[in-house]
């Protein structure tokens, strides 16, 4: 048994004495110098940084990178920053001509084919795909996209419309696929606006955020406003208002979309008014401000007296103090009000309005409810120098008392003195006789029947709006007379 456990004590010594020197040779080894290292890592990193930023400045002179930037600026225009807007110009011009300077080798790359269509769609200048087209090699991109994108910006629709049509918008780079689907919108929405819909909902999925999603939200409200999808228009109006009030193209988009509601007829009743109340709320204040003078004027032009008042309450609201806005809010209010038991004070309001801050076009509104408001009731009396008529006939009777009075005193002195008329003073008597007579005569002479009182001078009808608003007054009169009845 000893002789068995012999052999295995020597193995195992032997193991321990080859671990023992392989140890102690690692103990031993000399050290690397550690300051040479550090310095060739220092060396490898700094080469590195500088082949990073040798191929981020070839980069940043690659065409598509420029378009980059571009892009970028237009993306804070959509978001309203003014000085954005200002500065796009003269980078679509330093743009254009990177494009234009370009090796042709360069559009070899896809990615600076597809920047050249896309800048060109969006506000570039047509020469630079005018050139691609004439480039030895071709680019990399299907001559079709690029011929169908150039026949879109020079406004030929037919040519466009065939050569774009075979191209999925999703198959394409993001930014441009967008593009694609807004032009190809643009081509069928007379056509098809149900699909001119859809591809301009997918042309806002492909670019959340940028100026090619605003354009399309702006464009698919009004392509659903024409096919009378009155929910959808609310809802893609609130999305717009919402996300890009601020757009330095929301003032157009305000303008157009009041253009749009005129052809609606939304300013019909109180409660298709009310709809837009979501709309509305999404608004800034001018906008609000500017809506409700367009409902207030449309309504009161229409004979919906209830919602003129209204819009012209909330117009008021959102008018500065003392503003021609607020003029014409309060004009409107009172122009319906008029007709109703607040007659006087409507009146009143339309007697303190200065007729120089209303805008031209109300000014023949403004001589129809005046004339309504004389016909109605009698404050307008005092805005024309008329006194009330029984402060007039009280006045006529004291005149006349005191020249009885006056008759009386001289002839009881003729009396008393015994004053006798000269022949002088006879002829003076029957010569005004003689006048009497003739202005008697005057009176009685067939002619234009004058106006009766110094208000109906006035408001004597001079012109035919005039004409047909009296003439309506006259038959509302004859309906309250039977009411009366």
């Amino acid at each position: 048994m000893t002789a068995r456990i012999a052999p295995c004590l020597r193995d195992l010594l032997r193991l321990i004495l080859l671990a023992g020197a392989g140890l102690a040779t690692l103990l031993l080894a000399p050290a690397p110098a550690v300051g040479e290292s550090e310095a060739r890592i220092a060396a490898r990193e700094q080469a590195r940084a500088a082949e990073l930023a040798q191929e981020r400045r070839e980069e940043a002179r690659q065409p598509y990178a420029m378009l980059r930037t571009l892009q970028s600026l237009q993306e804070r225009i959509a978001h309203g920053d003014i000085r954005a807007h200002e500065g796009q110009r003269a980078l679509i011009t330093r743009v254009a001509e990177t494009f234009l300077r370009a090796d042709p080798a360069e559009f070899a790359d896809k990615r600076n084919a597809n920047a050249a269509v896309s800048f060109v769609l969006g506000g570039g200048p047509p020469i630079v795909l005018e050139r691609m087209l004439a480039l030895d090699p071709a680019p990399a991109i299907d001559p079709d996209l690029l011929a169908g994108a150039l026949a879109y910006v020079h406004g030929r629709e037919e040519d466009a419309r065939e050569r774009l049509a075979g191209f999925d918008p999703q198959a394409l780079p993001g930014y441009l696929g967008a593009q694609i689907a807004i032009a190809r919108s643009a081509l069928i929405v007379r056509e098809d606006p149900q699909e001119a819909v859809r591809l301009l909902s997918l042309a806002r999925l492909l670019a959340p955020g940028t100026l090619a999603e605003e354009a399309a939200l702006r464009r698919e409200i009004f392509v659903e406003g024409q096919r009378g999808e009155l929910e959808q228009l609310e809802f893609l109006a609130v999305q717009y208002l919402r996300r890009y009030r601020n757009s330095v193209y929301a003032g157009n988009f305000r303008q157009r979309f009041i253009s749009l509601l005129a052809t609606l007829d939304f300013a019909q009743s109180v409660e298709d008014f009310l709809r837009l109340e979501a709309v509305l709320a999404q608004m800034d204040g001018e906008g609000k401000r500017d809506l409700y003078l367009f409902f207030a004027r449309h309504a009161l032009l229409s004979g919906a007296l209830d919602l003129a008042r209204l819009a012209a309450e909330r117009a008021i609201g959102f008018s500065a103090g003392d503003s021609d806005e607020e003029e014409r809010a309060r004009f409107y209010f009172a122009a319906a009000q008029i007709v109703t038991p607040a007659y006087e004070p409507a009146t009143e309001m339309l007697l303190a309005l200065d007729p120089d801050r209303l805008p031209e076009a109300d000014l023949p509104v403004l001589e129809a409810a005046m004339a309504t408001a004389a016909a109605i009731g009698e404050p307008l009396r005092a805005a024309v120098g008329v006194e009330d008529e029984a402060e007039l006939d009280e006045a006529d009777r004291a005149d006349a008392a005191d020249a009885t009075d006056s008759e009386a005193q001289a002839e009881a002195d003729a009396e008393v003195e015994g004053d006798i008329p000269s022949a002088g003073e006879d002829a003076d008597a029957e010569a005004d006789a003689d006048d009497v007579e003739v202005d008697i005569a005057d009176a009685d002479a067939p002619g234009e029947t004058p106006p009766e009182t110094a208000l109906e001078a006035a408001l004597y009808p001079k012109t035919a709006i005039m004409q047909r608003a009296m003439a309506a007054l006259e038959e509302i009169d004859l309906l309250l007379e039977g009411q009366t009845r």
